[in-house]
């Protein structure tokens, strides 16, 4: 899909409802179903931002970063995730933060990620994060610039492919974790960022 066409769909969208929940769950681990059913908001809960960041290549074909995290000592070692973190005192709001950690950590500049529109919060049991998704454009190819300390590198599927994905089932990691996955560019994509994936393309094939 061209860029510009992609950016009329999106104008379209805005005014969309959002499938929500119901195309989290289509890709939540099982043992995960119960536990977003049940969640409600406390004061250990942390805020928390990612963005899908949208950006024509050099093909004018629409691009979506994703990162391979790095190795650490945390629940989201070594997977594969939308780019974003934690809320810090800074920032004015959590568009800001997804904004500030994008560019930590892949160096897309701030003033060139266009908001678009906000997905549906989801809740991360295993790290009692609530993470907003927000999605942006960027108008032109990014110079990327990774923070190698956190990020192992960024593959960039198309958006044509991503329509195309199918859901996948097995066991995920040393955990043998039960659940259901895209496979993109050879990389097991699950958790949190499927499900937030998900709900993109629902909206977006619709």
């Amino acid at each position: 899909m061209k860029f510009d066409v992609f950016k009329h769909r999106l104008i379209k969208l805005k005014n969309k409802s959002l499938p929500g929940v119901q195309s989290h769950f289509e890709l939540a681990p099982k043992n995960r179903i119960q536990l977003l059913k049940k969640f409600k908001l406390n004061s250990k809960t942390h805020d928390a931002a990612v963005s899908l960041c949208f950006y024509p290549d050099l093909n004018n074909d629409v691009i979506l970063p994703l990162i391979l995290r790095n190795e650490y000592d945390g629940v989201h070692s070594n997977q594969i995730s939308l780019p974003g973190g934690k809320k810090e005192y800074d920032d004015s709001d959590l568009i800001e933060t997804s904004k500030r950690e994008t560019f930590e950590e892949i160096g897309i500049r701030k003033g060139n990620m266009n908001f678009q529109f906000k997905l549906t919060d989801i809740y991360i049991p295993p790290s009692n994060f609530l993470v907003r998704p927000y999605v942006f454009i960027i108008e032109d190819t990014p110079l990327l610039n990774l923070n190698r300390d956190e990020v192992v590198k960024v593959i960039k599927p198309k958006l044509t492919s991503l329509m195309n994905l199918n859901i996948q089932y097995g066991y995920i990691n040393e955990k043998k974790i039960e659940c259901p996955f895209f496979l993109i560019e050879n990389h097991i994509v699950w958790g949190a960022t499927a499900m937030i994936l998900n709900e993109f393309l629902s909206l977006f094939n619709q």
